[in-house]
């Protein structure tokens, strides 16, 4: 993999793409993330150069430019045309010239630094978009533009094409002069009013930040959903269904044992949900701690709120209950998590769609069929899946293994064979065999607490 040094942060989750797929070069090669670098041609006082790669072979000034549709233009045109399947054209800066003085400050910067080794190494400047985009492009220059899937093909190909001119040595001088002891800036939010307090996951698909409202002062839980730009159009149209689904969901509920979402925003594709923060813990996280009587109270708690969702207009099926959405705050829970809900009337993402990296144990077996045939009961069996490893300690069989369901009170025997039969009752197969409602389970197991 390629060394990245960090300059500057990306501006946009595209760069980043760019960025990610320049990684898979050798560990030879070097990447320089928005380089600002002093202008030297059209009176600019400086400039700012997306991404720059070093090899032995040649360096790369390269611009990215998030167009989606096809692209029309020509060297001499000052604007450019994208076409948008279902959008009206709109125009589009022409980068060639930007590109090239980019490419000959660059040149000229490193060359005063080392004439010789310049003067043999090639600098060239790369433009890139987004996968798959068509172009129609009448250029005649070297400056070339190149959808995403060509980038590694065409860097690769020089570097077998063209002759080893620098060492790995000056390689590192070459990034010490332009970035010197450069560091990652501080992670930021692109919204004004919200300041990142910390980063508490982070995956290549989301990123959940604890942050402040810098107005009201409040703490909010912020998930960022990050667009793929590499999907095909419908697979994009897929991931931003299920990504606004959590706030469409749970906008239209107000109940104390539901987190409460603020705000839905969108910047560069990306999906940002804003909820409150629940200042508590996370039931998967307290499992082996956890006495069974306390577990029921904090499932016959979740029964209530989903009991409300169930009654909203239009109704709303969580479709995802575990261990992993359940919040505890001052002995009161709270479900989030309803990127997989399914609202009546919407149309629904099917349920084996988003299973990829899903937990089944807790998953209702109609899910995996027709998912329009959710309704209450599908809820039902994920709480009563979620009581069982609770009060039990150990995760129930996914429906898809085969494997008995051993009663509850066998695996704990302090559990009293009442709460079992009611585990086993809310786990059936058969939807028709299980409480009818969430409210129902939430009344049996009240009384078993007495």
């Amino acid at each position: 993999m390629a060394q990245i040094i960090v300059a500057g942060n990306p501006v946009n989750e595209f760069e980043k793409t760019v960025a990610r797929t320049l990684g898979h070069l050798g560990e030879d090669c070097l990447l320089l993330t928005n380089v600002v670098l002093p202008g030297f041609y059209h009176k600019q006082s400086n400039i700012e150069i997306d991404l720059i790669v070093l090899t032995r072979q040649a360096v790369y000034a390269i611009e990215t430019k998030y167009w989606q549709g096809e692209v029309k233009g020509h060297i001499n045109q000052k604007q450019w045309i994208v076409f948008r399947e279902g959008n009206p054209p709109h125009q589009v800066e022409n980068p060639l010239q930007r590109s090239e003085m980019k490419a000959k400050t660059l040149n000229t910067i490193l060359s005063r630094w080392n004439s010789g080794l310049m003067g043999k190494l090639v600098t060239k400047a790369l433009v890139v978009v987004p996968p798959h985009t068509p172009l129609d492009i009448e250029n005649p220059t070297d400056i070339e533009v190149i959808p995403l899937e060509r980038l590694l093909p065409h860097v690769e190909a020089d570097r077998q094409r063209l002759t080893e001119e620098a060492t790995d040595k000056q390689l590192h001088q070459m990034a010490q002069h332009l970035v010197g002891s450069s560091l990652p800036t501080e992670e930021t939010l692109p919204f004004e009013n919200y300041a990142i307090k910390a980063i508490l996951k982070s995956s290549s698909r989301s990123v959940s930040y604890r942050a402040i409202n810098a107005f009201t002062e409040r703490e909010v839980f912020i998930k960022k959903y990050i667009v793929d730009v590499n999907l095909p159009p419908d697979k994009q149209l897929l991931w931003r269904n299920r990504a606004i689904r959590e706030a469409k969901a749970t906008t239209r509920i107000r109940h104390p044992h539901i987190v409460e979402v603020l705000d839905v925003l969108e910047d560069q594709g990306n999906i940002y949900i804003i909820s409150e923060w629940v200042d508590g813990w996370c039931l998967a996280d307290r499992i082996d701690d956890l006495a069974w009587v306390d577990a029921v109270v904090y499932v016959a708690q979740a029964c209530d709120g989903l009991d409300q969702a169930h009654r909203a207009t239009p109704p709303v099926i969580h479709r995802n209950v575990s261990p992993a959405s359940l919040l505890v705050s001052e002995g009161t829970v709270k479900l989030t998590n309803f990127a997989f809900a399914r609202i009546e009337g919407d149309p629904s993402i099917v349920f084996t769609e988003l299973v990829g990296g899903r937990d089944a144990a807790y998953a209702a077996p109609e899910l995996f069929g027709d998912s329009n045939e959710t309704d209450a009961r599908t809820d039902v069996y994920g709480l009563g899946a979620t009581l069982y490893h609770l009060v039990t300690g150990t995760k129930p069989p996914s429906f898809h293994s085969r494997t008995p369901l051993r009663p509850a009170a066998e695996v704990n025997s302090d559990l009293p064979p009442a709460l079992s039969a009611a585990i086993a009752r809310a786990m059936e197969p058969l939807p028709a065999q299980r409480f009818g409602t969430t409210a129902e389970f939430a009344a049996v197991l009240r009384g078993m607490r007495g």
